[in-house]
């Protein structure tokens, strides 16, 4: 097992009249690679180098697919990044990939945010104002957060040889800085699904110019590198029995498969669990309330925030439990509308109810707020029933239900049961995957080879797109209602 990119310590034959090799296939010979390619610049490089050190060096490879490239003849140094590219945020990791160690990890805010919260938006954008600005954003991003990590380490970038990144479709199009115009237009053809191995230097990255990098591919607009990194990472593709990934972010995924099949569906569900549904919504960050308990008498409002920080808003695991909480004590009926209660006040945005009221901040939730999260949870629920039922399978038939992201983090999941979101099945069957896209880029970047089981995960998938399905249009109403309207369903698929 070799990670991305990888280094030797060699020792080879000198130069005799009974050895005549050329310089680059006594390289080639003494490392045992295979389909060693040679960029000319090193070429030209190699000879004095290989003098000067007296023919000992510490060469650094990077695999690109067929062919394995030199990359730097002798160097100490080799170091490696993994990156998510969410919509919301970007989270990379540092590799020493000598002893394939996580150095450290960092996050950020995406800085393609000021041009849209959701990724249509930054289409739109991109459709009538080019690609070039959002890739400039997103590029700056990633040289900032590799940049910190590096600072931390004490390393050079220059040490940097491999990148490797998991994104959705629609993100790695602006990453490259392709054209994104057909992505949400029937019938939804991206430029690319499986980009080539590139060079750092051809996306302007901070790392070293030669540093192999290496883009997780799509399988479709809406199934995008970060669900086959998460397929990768939690095994799916190899599992011997049905079991489900469910990735909640701006978007809702969710596969279904094993080792002879993957199923993908998606849809619309994310603004449930970003706080996007709320005008009170939220990040999860400090002062964002993510707990939330209402007495059951005085409806009188508990709540716990990210770093005991003041209240200023809800993020998406305090929404879950802010709606499980008002069915529970009975302050909103199964159709989300609000009974004559305690706590429930007139406002001009129509019935609400008060979660914080204090001299620096009001917070509180509408009902027609409350409308539009049943609208997201009805078509996350609704999404992974349809495509179950697709395939002759019920809740009980999987034993393993992994969830990744938004919903997957600090999200109370007997609370998302309670209110429909999830199927009543036993709560040990739900095993956190947090983001698994971001694990599956780490997995590749420490084994290279992982890169021709990632085109085969590719191959595997089927994609069903949700939101246009006549199966779940005819399902979706029911789904609306707190749990649901027809509660068998919750537990038996």
């Amino acid at each position: 097992m070799k990670p991305l990119s990888f280094s030797l310590n060699l020792q080879l034959p000198l130069p005799s009249p009974d050895d005549k090799r050329a310089d680059v296939e006594r390289l080639g010979e003494t490392s045992d690679i295979k389909d060693l390619h040679v960029p000319l610049e090193l070429m030209r490089a190699l000879p004095t180098v290989l003098r000067e050190k007296n023919f000992s060096i510490k060469p650094v490879f990077g695999i690109t697919g067929p062919c394995t490239r030199l990359l730097e003849i002798d160097t100490e140094q080799v170091f490696g990044i993994a990156i998510d590219i969410g919509t919301t945020n970007i989270v990379a990791s540092l590799f020493d990939l000598k002893s394939i160690k996580k150095i450290s990890e960092k996050s950020m805010t995406n800085p393609q945010t000021v041009y849209g919260d959701d990724i249509l938006s930054r289409m739109h954008f991109a459709m009538s104002r080019g690609v070039d600005e959002l890739q400039r954003a997103v590029i700056g991003g990633l040289n900032s957060i590799i940049a910190s990590l590096a600072d931390d380490a004490k390393i050079k970038t220059q040490g940097i040889f491999a990148v490797t990144v998991a994104s959705n479709t629609a993100m790695t199009h602006l990453l490259l800085g392709l054209d994104v115009s057909n992505i949400p237009v029937e019938p939804y053809i991206p430029v690319v699904h499986s980009p080539d191995f590139l060079k750092a230097g051809e996306l302007d990255l901070a790392a070293n110019p030669e540093a192999v990098v290496y883009t997780f591919p799509n399988a479709g607009s809406y199934v995008g590198g970060d669900i086959i990194s998460g397929i990768l990472s939690l095994g799916i593709h190899k599992a011997e029995t049905p079991t489900v990934l469910i990735d909640v972010g701006t978007n809702a995924e969710i596969v279904v498969g094993m080792k002879d099949w993957l199923f993908v569906g998606a849809g619309a569900a994310g603004p449930a669990l970003e706080g996007g549904v709320l005008s009170a919504g939220m990040r999860a960050q400090p002062g964002a309330i993510y707990r939330i308990e209402i007495d059951p008498v005085t409806h009188e409002v508990k709540n716990k925030t990210i770093g005991d920080a003041l209240p200023a808003g809800i993020c998406g695991s305090g929404v879950i439990d802010l709606i499980a909480e008002l069915f529970e004590k009975g302050i909103i009926d199964s159709m989300g509308r609000f009974r004559d209660t305690a706590g429930v006040v007139r406002t001009e945005n129509g019935p609400s109810f008060v979660v914080v009221h204090t001299e620096r901040a009001t917070i509180e939730v509408s009902e027609r707020e409350i409308d539009n999260f049943l609208r997201s949870k009805a078509a996350m629920f609704t999404s992974l029933h349809v495509l179950l039922k697709s395939l002759g399978l019920g809740f009980r038939d999987i034993d393993r239900f992994y969830i990744a992201g938004a919903l997957g983090t600090g999200v109370r999941v007997r609370k998302a049961i309670g209110i429909g979101m999830l199927p009543d099945i036993p709560v040990e069957k739900y095993i956190p995957a947090n983001n698994s896209s971001l694990s599956g880029a780490e997995l590749l970047l420490t084994n290279g080879e992982l890169h021709r089981e990632v085109e085969k995960i590719r191959s595997m998938i089927t994609y069903r797109e949700m939101n246009t399905d006549t199966e779940f249009m005819k399902e979706f109403p029911d789904a609306l209602f707190l749990p649901h309207l027809n509660p068998d369903i919750l537990t038996n698929g």
